[in-house]
Order: C-alpha cells, then sequence, then structure tokens
C-alpha cells in the first residue's frame, strides 16, 4: 500500500572539490569552481529515514593515500571542513548514524559514496549495471572511472540491494526516464529515476509535497546555467564519463520533462543554484 506523505526532505552538503572551471563552461568559465557535495536525507513514515549518497567524510583521505588511488585527489583536491561530514550534520539534528535505514546511492564517484562507512546499519541500493561495474574494475582503470573500492565497506556486498530486484513498480515515463517506485512510496510523491551518461547506472529522483517540487538530476549536468543553454562540458571528460552519448541524450530528455513541468525546480548535485536548499525543508 502506497504511503500517505513523506515527511521531510532535506538537503545537505558535506566537503566540496575544486577542479577547473572551463571544464564545466568551456566557452565563459575561468579560473577554479567548488563542486560542493550535496546528498538528501529522506524521513519516510513508517519506514524511517533514507539517505541518497553521502558527500565526501574522512574516509576519502584514507582511500586515496597511495597509488593508483591518490591520482584522484591529486585531480580534484577535496576540503572537508570539521564536523561537516553526513554523519554529524545528522547527528545536529539530533539523529543518529545507526538510525538509517537505507541509503540510494546515486553512483559510485567518490564525492558521493564517502560516507558509507559511517553508517553500519544501513542497507545499500544501487542500480544493477552500477554495481555490476563495481565489482568488475579495480586499480588503475576503476580510478580512471571515479570508483575507489577502498571506500565501500568490507560488508557491502552483504548488504547490497539491487534497484532492479526490490522496485516495487519500474515504468518509463512519455519522455523516456525510467521511474521506480520504492517501499511503497507514492510514486506521485517520490520516485527515483535512471539518467545514464555521466556514470554507469547514475540515479536521480522526482520529489514532490504540496506545492513544492524538484527533479533531482546528480550529475546530469554540473550546472543549471550550462544545462539550460545548451552549453556541455569540456570533451575531456569523456575519459571518466561512462557515456557521451547518453550525457547528452539525457538532458534533452530532462529539458522535455522541464518544459512540461514548468513547477519543477531542477536541480544538479554541484550547482551553486542547489545550495539555497541546504538545510532547508523542501
Amino acid at each position: 500500500m502506497a504511503q500517505e506523505s513523506i515527511v521531510s526532505l532535506k538537503l545537505f552538503a558535506s566537503g566540496y572539490c575544486e577542479s577547473h572551471a572551463n571544464i564545466v563552461n568551456p566557452l565563459e568559465g575561468k579560473g577554479k569552481t567548488k563542486f560542493y557535495a550535496v546528498w538528501a536525507l529522506l524521513d519516510i513514515p513508517n519506514l524511517g529515514y533514507i539517505l541518497f549518497d553521502t558527500g565526501y567524510s574522512k574516509q576519502f583521505n584514507k582511500a586515496t593515500q597511495s597509488f593508483p588511488e591518490r591520482l584522484y585527489r591529486w585531480a580534484t583536491p577535496v576540503t572537508l571542513p570539521e564536523n561537516n561530514t553526513a554523519k554529524a550534520l545528522l547527528e545536529a539534528e539530533g539523529i543518529h548514524a545507526n538510525q538509517v535505514k537505507y541509503i540510494i546511492i546515486s553512483h559510485f564517484h567518490a564525492d558521493h559514496i564517502a560516507g558509507l562507512t559511517d553508517f553500519n546499519n544501513a542497507q545499500f541500493i544501487c542500480h544493477k549495471s552500477a554495481y555490476e561495474e563495481v565489482q568488475k574494475l579495480s586499480g588503475f582503470r576503476a580510478v580512471s572511472k571515479g570508483i575507489l573500492q577502498k571506500l565501500l565497506p568490507d560488508n557491502f556486498k552483504s548488504k547490497v540491494l539491487v534497484l532492479e530486484d526490490m522496485a516495487d513498480q519500474i515504468a518509463v515515463n512519455q519522455f523516456g526516464i525510467t521511474e521506480y517506485q520504492i517501499f511503497g512510496i507514492n510514486i506521485n510523491q517520490f520516485k527515483l529515476i535512471y539518467l545514464p551518461g555521466h556514470a554507469r547506472g547514475m540515479l536521480g529522483f522526482i520529489y514532490t509535497r504540496n506545492d513544492q517540487s524538484i527533479f533531482y538530476a546528480t550529475d546530469a549536468s554540473w550546472s543549471y546555467e550550462t544545462y539550460a543553454r545548451g552549453i556541455l562540458p569540456r570533451k575531456i571528460v569523456k575519459l571518466f564519463f561512462d557515456s557521451w552519448d547518453d550525457f547528452v541524450e539525457t538532458q534533452e530528455k530532462i529539458k522535455a520533462f522541464e518544459l512540461s513541468n514548468k513547477q519543477y525546480k531542477i536541480l544538479f548535485t554541484h550547482c551553486e543554484q542547489t545550495l539555497k536548499y541546504i538545510s532547508n525543508e523542501i
């Protein structure tokens, strides 16, 4: 039976990395830009707390002490202020890490999963293709795709749930975007969505509550401005993207959705516009 309501959805950010702005915007980008590691907390009636990603944690530095993982740290230097991890921010909200039941992994890049080991009681949900890639890749090949195996808990394999196996319903909407209903939540209020291109099996979500509606598109773009203007990132990113063609097609599908659903805010994980929603109830 579908859940009647989602008590809350809050967005937070745990740390950031820096890279060249002209990678995001080859036409106008100058200097460095910050990529804040945004994640979400959902409180679902009769179920409890679920995280969507975790942002950075101190585990990132431990995982990148040696080669080839250290290359990741050099490419994207990370800043993590004190008490800024997902675990610490939740504790400030009165939520203990052991209360988190599930963590939905949008994709396996470090800025999205570095805090997994802080949540011992959580089970992990991810797209089947993303999990298959993580199982297959190691060493430099894994790092080249943004995957740090050392960020995964030792018991990850026994605690992971494949989205396709546990979803209540899977459907493709009129815009060609695959949607997943989970945990009996009313699909008109919250659903996961498949956003291929940037990373294998990447997920986002669509959330609606009262007059607040968001389409959280994770790394389908790094900037709403460039997305809206049709400016694609510098093609050097093809080196670690999963599929450039899928990346372009996913943006086109999001734009079609936005054109028909103008009440929705299109939010991307690392976009400055997303930061205004941090720690505010949607």
